[in-house]
């Protein structure tokens, strides 16, 4: 249309004459091919933001199933390596369960036999003016030592579910707290303020978590210094119960707290590293959690936090 259009104005030119309706029609010819490849660069305009927008809907859309799928994938990698510590963890159970069994059968014959012996010796010797007491107080107390230690073995081995009852906590932690032997120039403090809230507790188990860790808080202190030997239990009521113990100790180093609940790890020179385990192993079953926190030269504190008895019983309804 554009040549046709040249070509008209130089005849036009060439005769002196223009005929100016043609040239009109031409122009507007022309005028309506160059809006229609403009409507049309402007239809091939759209089409293609709208296949890019598609394109790139896509690409999101394959980006985030792309997410999906690696999260997925690594959920499914760590619910593995959960299932095979799980797994590790009750086979290392079932062995050690096994070769408690045997041990216990072993040592505690020769055990009952030392511990007659030494009453027989203490009999044969009453009255005799021999240096003897020190020693048969060793033995003894090395004694008691093998039985506790043959005692967490069965006890973490052989773990059963608690039997509970509601009790009131203050009043029960009382008594127990009465029957425990406070090394001299410690202060323990009590500060029970869980009124009246209840928990479900298997007495005879959760004795044992109250026992050990104080006698871990004791241990603490022998190496404390001139700083003051206190230890503080203390209980609160919300959201269930806490009770807390509280040490002014030499505390627990930071390579070595998250270590602590680890079956058979122990930094002391005699001993299983069952305690902390058992702990935390009937916490859990009374459906409890346990935290510790330590700053070295400075104390530690436990924290054991348990449903009150009121509410697993609400629980246990509404299933």
């Amino acid at each position: 249309m554009h040549k046709l259009l040249r070509r008209q104005l130089r005849q036009s030119q060439k005769d002196g004459t223009t005929d100016l309706a043609a040239l009109l029609e031409l122009v507007e010819a022309a005028y309506e091919e160059v809006d229609r490849e403009r409507r049309f660069m402007a239809h091939a305009y759209e089409v293609m933001r709208d296949e890019q927008a598609a394109l790139a809907t896509r690409q999101v859309k394959t980006y985030e199933v792309m997410a999906q799928i690696r999260a997925e994938k690594a959920e499914a990698e760590r619910a593995r390596a959960v299932a095979e510590s799980e797994l590790l963890k009750q086979e290392r159970l079932s062995v050690l369960g096994q070769l408690t069994a045997t041990v216990a059968h072993e040592l505690r014959n020769p055990l009952s036999a030392i511990r007659n012996s030494i009453h027989t010796v203490r009999d044969l010797t009453a009255g005799a003016s021999l240096p003897l007491d020190r020693p048969l107080q060793r033995i003894e107390r090395n004694i008691k030592r093998c039985d506790a230690i043959i005692d967490d073995l069965l006890d973490y081995a052989r773990a059963r579910e608690p039997v509970t009852q509601p009790l009131a906590l203050d009043g029960w932690l009382e008594e127990v707290l009465e029957e425990q032997s406070v090394p001299p120039g410690i202060l323990l403090e009590r500060r029970l303020d869980a009124g009246g809230a209840t928990v479900a507790l298997d007495t005879d188990r959760f004795r044992r978590v109250i026992t050990n860790l104080l006698e871990n808080a004791f241990q603490s202190l022998i190496d404390a210094g001139d700083r003051p030997r206190r230890v503080a239990i203390t209980t609160a009521a919300a959201d269930g119960v806490e009770i807390a113990i509280e040490d002014s100790g030499a505390g627990i180093a930071p390579d070595v707290l998250p270590r602590i609940f680890e079956p058979l790890f122990s930094t002391k020179s005699f001993g299983t590293g069952l305690g902390l385990p058992t702990v935390k192993q009937i916490v859990e079953q009374h459906q409890g959690t346990i935290a510790v926190a330590s700053t070295v030269g400075a104390g530690t504190t436990v924290r054991i936090r348990l449903p009150a008895a009121a509410l697993r019983s609400e629980q246990a309804s509404a299933a």
